[in-house]
């Protein structure tokens, strides 16, 4: 009777303990199905961003073409442009279909808008550069229609990029907070049946080595996780410090100007390196100059040709990891020799705009992650150099004369006014000195307009020459060219004007051709504030002395008031 009373009591107490060991066994799956559904979760908003930073992305390249076409009118710049067209509408409703929330449907929803908004002001750009050409195209470019879409579109995903990111530390955090759980219940699981029954410790021991198993799996997941979100932040803060960069880039007045503000944002970059930034030369497409260094660079040459360098032989980047292999003419002895250096040519729409060079670069798997980080500067410092040269040569081309290479009267009329206002502050004379050739009209007459404009840039060349590196000369209008003086008296100025009369006389008007033997002018000089106190004034009183000399026989100068 004790026997079968035992027995009953044994099974009953293995009955309760094996149900209790299954009841202890399922908690940790239950905890681990709970942990897979935070990593799918985190999953998720991971590949929620990453779509909405594709779409971003696919703009981005749509107007990158777009600019590409309206800058060049080549066609083969929209090959980018056809295909963003042909596959955003397929992201986009992806985007809208995984969509888990309203609130990410609405944000899906605003960048959908925005996304045709965008395409269409490009659709628009384009056609506008096929039918009306690069003028009418650059009005609706520079009315930042554009720019203030994408902007937005800009803000919209980085807000979005913000909420998932705050998300996803959340799940990390309830993430790790379940794998102590389940690691300490595991723990107390395995206490439990040791002492409940010793019988099962086989079970018990597979039943721990399962549990460690899933807690080395889930700490495993964990630290992945981990690894992406750092390297998640590190790119977002480099994309910012890129587009910091840019932004500088765009501000300056010419490309040569970039250089200290590269120096400045490079070593934030690319901490530990250090560098050279060559810029082409405008007038010599075979050499570049040295625009900025920083950090312990090497003592680089002032300015190298293109074959001094394998990277701009070759249009690609060239790295040396050492001093034992080949380096390029312009290498200079480094502090660490053995150290690897980087030459990444500055190309954008295949026009070459400069050349950066890194050295004291990392070794290892590190190399290769600021080799991409440079190559993506370079690509972007590129593309804004390349718009600098532009703005600069459309600047350029506004205030000079085509013909004889001076300032126009657009300009004339702007600086006069500055001077003037610049003298009054310091009390200081401006002079204003008038020239017109003599008898011009013949020339046309006699040997044609060639003719004339040759003799026209002669005698610009010549008035180049007589005047000071501060002063201002400028085709008004004709055969009619003007002198702006600044702190410069009326008798200096007359003096000035002799010499140049002088020069003119014993010069051949056009060396490399037919045309008259000599060519004379005439000027008038006028002073501020001896002769007139505004532009106007001044103009009229140098005008009408040049009035006088006319009157007087030509080929002479005159002074106002005379």
């Amino acid at each position: 009777m004790i026997p079968m009373r035992s027995a009953r009591h044994l099974r009953f107490v293995a009955l309760a303990v094996l149900v209790l060991m299954a009841w202890v066994a399922a908690l940790p799956f239950r905890l681990n199905r709970a942990v897979n559904d935070l990593t799918a979760a985190a999953r998720a908003e991971q590949q929620a961003q990453g779509r909405l930073d594709d779409i971003l992305a696919s703009v981005r390249d749509a107007e990158t073409a777009q600019r590409g076409f309206i800058i060049t009118g080549n066609d083969v710049f929209l090959e980018p442009y056809d295909e963003v067209r042909r596959t955003l509408p397929a992201a986009l409703r992806d985007a809208k279909d995984k969509a888990r929330s309203d609130a990410e449907r609405g944000t899906v929803w605003r960048i959908s808008r925005l996304v045709e908004l965008k395409l269409a002001e490009l659709d628009e750009t384009i056609g506008l550069r096929r039918r009306d050409g690069f003028a009418a195209s650059e009005r609706v470019v520079g009315s930042l229609r554009g720019k203030l879409l994408m902007d937005e579109l800009r803000q919209i995903v980085a807000t979005a990029n913000v909420r998932s990111q705050s998300r996803r530390d959340a799940l990390r955090t309830e993430l790790l907070a379940r794998s102590h759980n389940a690691f300490y219940v595991g723990l107390a699981a395995t206490a439990f049946n040791i002492v409940a029954l010793c019988v099962l410790l086989g079970v018990v021991m597979r039943m721990l080595q399962e549990r460690r198993a899933i807690a080395a799996r889930l700490e495993t997941q964990a630290g992945e996780l981990g690894a992406a979100v750092s390297m998640t932040t590190r790119h977002n803060r480099d994309l910012k410090l890129v587009a910091e960069l840019l932004r500088a880039v765009d501000a300056v007045a010419a490309p040569g100007d970039a250089g200290p503000v590269v120096a400045r944002a490079l070593p934030k970059l690319l901490p530990g390196v250090a560098g050279t930034l060559f810029l082409m030369r405008d007038d010599d497409e075979q050499m570049l100059d040295r625009a900025a260094q920083w950090g312990p660079a090497s003592d680089q040459p002032p300015s190298i040709d293109l074959d001094a360098c394998w990277a701009l032989r070759h249009g690609t980047r060239y790295r040396t990891l050492g001093c034992n292999e080949p380096g390029c003419a312009h290498y200079r002895a480094p502090a660490d020799e053995a150290a690897p250096r980087l030459c990444i040519p500055l190309v954008t729409h295949d026009e070459l705009v400069g050349m950066l060079h890194l050295e004291n670069l990392a070794t290892g798997a590190e190399l290769d992650e600021q080799e991409r980080l440079a190559v993506t500067i370079a690509e972007q410092l590129a593309l804004a150099l390349g718009n600098a040269r532009l703005r600069e040569s459309l600047r350029r081309q506004s205030v000079l004369d085509p013909l004889t290479g001076l300032f126009n009267r657009r300009h004339f009329d702007a600086t006069v006014k500055r001077e003037l206002a610049r003298a009054r502050r310091k009390h200081v004379p401006v002079s204003l000195v008038v020239v017109d050739i003599d008898h011009f009209k013949r020339v046309n007459d006699d040997y044609g307009h060639a003719v004339g404009d040759a003799v026209l840039r002669t005698i610009a060349q010549q008035l180049r020459l007589g005047i000071r590196e501060g002063d201002v000369a400028c085709r008004y209008g004709g055969e009619e060219m003007v002198l702006l003086l600044p702190e410069c008296a009326a008798r200096d100025a007359g003096a000035r004007a002799e010499a140049i009369r002088l020069a003119l006389t014993s010069i051949r008007p056009n060396p490399e051709g037919e045309g008259p033997e000599r060519v004379t002018a005439s000027f008038g000089v006028a002073a501020y504030p001896a002769h007139a106190e505004d532009a106007e004034s001044l103009f009229w009183a140098a005008d009408k002395a040049l009035y006088r000399a006319k009157q007087r026989g030509r080929n002479q100068v005159v002074m106002g008031g005379v």
